[in-house]
C-alpha cells in the first residue's frame, strides 16, 4: 500500500471519528491543490476589502478603494503604548511614508491605515517560547476544537467589519518540523497521550495502516495528518466567521517550514506569511521555491536589518555596521522584493526597543530611536524607498 493511499485511508477514519459537525468540506487529498495561474483569490473573493490581484504579471494587494498597493510598515506598532501616544507613532510613520502596519496593530490605529490581523495564543507552539508557556493542543479532541473555534470567532469579530484589515494571519512560527532545537514536536506528543485521548486514538488507526520500518517515514506522515486537522479546525473556523477577509495561515520562517505542512495549509489560505532571516541579501533563491511550490503570494510579515547599536544587546546572528549600513541593505533588499512576482509587501520588526519577552536577554531593536527619534541614514533611506514604492506600483 503506497503512502498516499495510507494516508487518505486514516484521513477517511479521522472524518468517522469526529463528534462535531464541519462547517464546510475539504479537500482530503494528500496533495492540495494551489491557487491557479491568475493569482485569484483561493478564499476572499469580496472587493470591498482588500483583496489580491494579478496585474501585469504581478501578484498586488489592491485596497478597498480599488488601488493597487505594497504593503511597507512596522510589526508590534502596540509595543509603544506605555511610552507614546498613538497619535505621534501615525505621524511618524506617515511622514516616512509607510502606507500599512504589521501584525501587533493597535485598536487604536486600525482606522489609520490598512493593518495585518493576527494572533498566537490560540495553538502555543510557537518556537521561541518556553517550556513553560509551549503547549501541544490534542488537535483530535473535539473540545479542543471547539475551544479554538471560540478563539477565532473572538478574534475575527475584531476585525471582520473594518475595510482597512489586510488580512489574518495564525500561529507564529510553530514547532512543526520532527527535528528542531527544541528537541520536541508535535508527534511525540499525540503518540504520548493516554489511551482514551483522541489524539491517540488518531494515532493508533493510523498505525493500523502504515506498512514499512521507516520510523521517520512514520512520523514524517503522521505529521501531515496533525497538520491536515489542525489546518482544517482553523481554517474552517477562519472561513466561517470572516469569510471576505484574506487568509495568510500560519506565520512561517526558514526554521519552522516543513513542505508536507505547507501543503496541508494551502486549501485554506489566499497567501503565504513569511518571516524570513533578518539580514540580507534577499533569499530570492529559496522564496521563489516557496512560491513555486505553493503557488500563493508571499508576505514578509517580519523583517529588519539589526545593526550595531552603542552598548545594547542586540542579538542577530548578523549585524550591520551602524544605522547608515543597516538602511542601505534593507533598501536592496525591499527593492529585491519589489521585483519578484510574487511578494505583496514588508514589515519593519519593532517600532522602539523592548524586551525580546518569554525570558530571553537582550534588546528587541526598534525602528525608532528613544523618543521616536530618527536613526540617522536609516529613516532616510527608507523614506527614499516609500517614494520609489509608491513610483513602480501601478496607477490605476
Amino acid at each position: 500500500m503506497n503512502l498516499k493511499l495510507q494516508i487518505l485511508i486514516v484521513t477517511t477514519a479521522l472524518l468517522i471519528m469526529r463528534t462535531m459537525p464541519v462547517a464546510q468540506a475539504q479537500q482530503t487529498q494528500s496533495e492540495p491543490s494551489i491557487a491557479d495561474s491568475e493569482g485569484k483569490n483561493s478564499v476572499a473573493s469580496n472587493t470591498t476589502n482588500i483583496h489580491l490581484s494579478k496585474i501585469d504579471g504581478r501578484h498586488w494587494l489592491v485596497g478597498s478603494d480599488g488601488k493597487p498597493f505594497f504593503a511597507h510598515g512596522i510589526t508590534h506598532v502596540g509595543n509603544v503604548r506605555s511610552k507614546y501616544d498613538f497619535v505621534d507613532i501615525s505621524t511618524a510613520c506617515r511622514k516616512l511614508g509607510f502606507n500599512a502596519y504589521g501584525y501587533g496593530c493597535p485598536r487604536e490605529l486600525r482606522s489609520d491605515m490598512p493593518y495585518f490581523e493576527s494572533w498566537n495564543h490560540l495553538v502555543p507552539i510557537s518556537m521561541y517560547r518556553d517550556k513553560r508557556t509551549h503547549k501541544f493542543p490534542d488537535i483530535f479532541d473535539p473540545k479542543e476544537q471547539a475551544r479554538i473555534e471560540a478563539g477565532v470567532e473572538a478574534n475575527c469579530k475584531k476585525s471582520k467589519d473594518n475595510p482597512n484589515c489586510i488580512g489574518y494571519s495564525w500561529t507564529d512560527l510553530a514547532t512543526w518540523p520532527l527535528e528542531n532545537k527544541e528537541k520536541r514536536n508535535w508527534v511525540d506528543f499525540i503518540r504520548g497521550l493516554p489511551n482514551n485521548a483522541p489524539g491517540q486514538k488518531a494515532y493508533q488507526t493510523f498505525l493500523n495502516t502504515w506498512e514499512g520500518d521507516d520510523d521517520k517515514a512514520r512520523d514524517q506522515a503522521f505529521l501531515r495528518l496533525i497538520a491536515r486537522e489542525y489546518f482544517r479546525v482553523v481554517g474552517e473556523a477562519n472561513k466561517k466567521y470572516d469569510p471576505d477577509h484574506l487568509i495568510f495561515g500560519d506565520r512561517l520562517s526558514f526554521y519552522t517550514y516543513d513542505a508536507d505542512v505547507l501543503k496541508e495549509m494551502l486549501p485554506w489560505v489566499d497567501a503565504i506569511a513569511f518571516q524570513p532571516h533578518f539580514w540580507g541579501p534577499f533569499p530570492k533563491k529559496e522564496l521563489d521555491a516557496i512560491y513555486e511550490l505553493s503557488g500563493k503570494p508571499i508576505l514578509i510579515c517580519d523583517f529588519s536589518i539589526r545593526f550595531k547599536d552603542g552598548e545594547k544587546d542586540v542579538r542577530n546572528w548578523k549585524l550591520a555596521d551602524d544605522s547608515v549600513a543597516a538602511g542601505k541593505a534593507y533598501t536592496q533588499y525591499v527593492k529585491a522584493a519589489l521585483d519578484t512576482e510574487y511578494i505583496l509587501g514588508v514589515f519593519w520588526c519593532n517600532p522602539i526597543d523592548s524586551s525580546k519577552g518569554f525570558g530571553k536577554t537582550g534588546v528587541k531593536q526598534g525602528f525608532f530611536a528613544d523618543g521616536l527619534r530618527e536613526r540617522p541614514g536609516l529613516h532616510a533611506a527608507v523614506e527614499k524607498l516609500n517614494a520609489y514604492r509608491i513610483e513602480v506600483t501601478p496607477n490605476r
